[in-house]
C-alpha cells in the first residue's frame, strides 16, 4: 500500500474554527479539532492517527517555533495539542519533540519554559549548551551557504515548521519558509531583492529540506501590515490554520489570505508594491513545491464549536 502521506504532497488544508466570534486566543481544545481535521484531510479523509502513525513513525520530532515578535508567536495551545496527538497516536516518545527556536531569549520571551533534560517535552535554542550550529560543514544551495542549527543535523529526524502567518517588509510575507532562516547561522545575508531567491534557497538546503515533513502556519490572528514586529493596529482574524506537507504550496495559500485581509483594510495587495513576494516562483523554479494555485488541490474546512466539521470557503 502506498503511505498517505506520498499522496497528498500536492495538498494544501485550510480548516477554520467558526466558533470563535470574538476572536480571542485559541485553546488546546480548539486548536485539536482543528488539527485531527486537518490531517484527515491531508491524507485523503483517512483517519488522522492513521497519518501520525505513517509521517512520524519513530525518532525524534522537531518543531520549529516562530517567536521572534514576541507578541505574536507561535502559541503553546498550539504546540500541546499537537505534540498530544502525536505522542498518543505513534511511537514517539514526549521527550522525543522537541520545540526549538534560534535562541534561548526568544523561546522565554514567547512563553516557553526551557528544557533540556531527559524528560518532558524539550525546549531548546540553538544556543543552548551542547547545541549550536553543525561546524562540520556548510551547506549550500543556490546563492545560500550556511551552517545549519545541530538540532537538525543531529538531533532530529523529522522536522514540522510552525509558522505565524504576517506581512514582512522586506520579503512581504513570512509565514513557513522565511520562518527557516532561524535555522541557519548567518540569516542577515539573506534579505536582498525581497529575501529571493534565498528563501527558497535556505529552504532547500539538505538537512532543512530532508528533515521536513509537515507546514503548519497559524493564521489565526494575521498582522496584514508593519510587520514582523507586533503592531496590534494591523492585526486582523482569519481564525484558521493552513497545513501541507509542500512548504511552497503552503505559503502560496497563505499569501491569499495575507492579501484577502490587505483587500479587506483598503491595502493593496503586496504584488503591487515594493513588497511584492517574490521567493514563491524562485521555489518553485527549483522544484522545491508548486506555487501555481491552479496545481494546487486546495481543501477548506470549517469546525464549529461543537466539533462538527463542513466543506467551506477560502474567504
Amino acid at each position: 500500500m502506498v503511505p498517505l502521506y506520498i499522496i497528498c504532497m500536492s495538498r494544501v488544508v485550510v480548516v477554520k474554527y467558526s466558533g470563535n466570534a470574538d476572536n480571542k486566543f485559541l485553546d488546546k481544545k480548539q486548536y485539536r479539532r482543528l488539527l485531527e481535521t486537518a490531517l484527515g484531510k491531508l491524507a485523503r479523509d483517512a483517519d488522522y492517527k492513521t497519518y501520525i502513525m505513517q509521517r512520524f513513525p519513530k525518532g525524534a520530532v522537531g518543531m520549529k517555533t516562530n517567536c521572534l515578535a514576541a507578541f505574536n508567536p507561535t502559541l503553546s495551545p498550539l504546540i500541546d495539542a499537537l505534540s498530544e496527538l502525536i505522542t498518543k497516536n505513534s511511537k514517539i516518545d514526549n521527550n522525543d519533540l522537541i520545540v526549538w527556536e534560534r535562541t534561548n531569549k526568544e523561546l522565554k520571551r514567547a512563553g516557553y519554559k526551557l528544557n533540556a533534560s531527559s524528560f518532558g517535552r524539550r525546549y531548546l535554542g540553538t544556543d543552548s549548551s551542547g547545541v549550536g550550529y553543525d561546524d562540520s560543514q556548510f551547506y549550500s544551495a543556490g546563492k545560500v551557504d550556511s551552517m545549519v542549527t545541530r538540532i537538525l543535523t543531529r538531533m532530529v529526524d523529522h522536522n514540522i515548521n510552525l509558522g505565524v502567518l504576517k506581512h514582512h517588509s522586506i520579503a512581504g510575507m513570512s509565514a513557513g519558509m522565511k520562518n527557516m532562516y532561524g535555522a541557519v547561522h548567518n540569516p542577515n545575508k539573506y534579505h536582498g531583492n525581497n529575501c529571493s531567491p534565498f528563501t527558497a534557497d535556505i529552504n532547500n538546503l539538505e538537512p532543512i529540506k530532508s528533515k521536513h515533513r509537515l507546514t503548519v502556519i497559524d493564521a489565526v490572528r494575521v498582522q496584514y501590515d508593519k510587520g514582523p514586529g507586533f503592531n496590534s493596529k494591523y492585526m486582523g482574524y482569519y481564525n484558521g490554520l493552513v497545513l501541507s506537507e509542500n512548504p511552497v504550496a503552503a505559503d502560496s495559500v497563505a499569501l491569499m489570505i495575507l492579501d484577502h485581509l490587505r483587500r479587506e483594510n483598503g491595502l493593496p495587495q503586496l504584488a503591487a508594491t515594493s513588497q511584492k513576494v517574490k521567493y514563491l516562483e524562485a521555489a518553485e523554479k527549483i522544484g522545491l513545491g508548486t506555487a501555481n494555485i491552479k496545481s494546487i488541490d486546495l481543501q477548506v474546512a470549517v469546525v464549529a464549536s461543537d466539533g462538527t466539521t463542513s466543506t467551506g470557503d477560502l474567504f
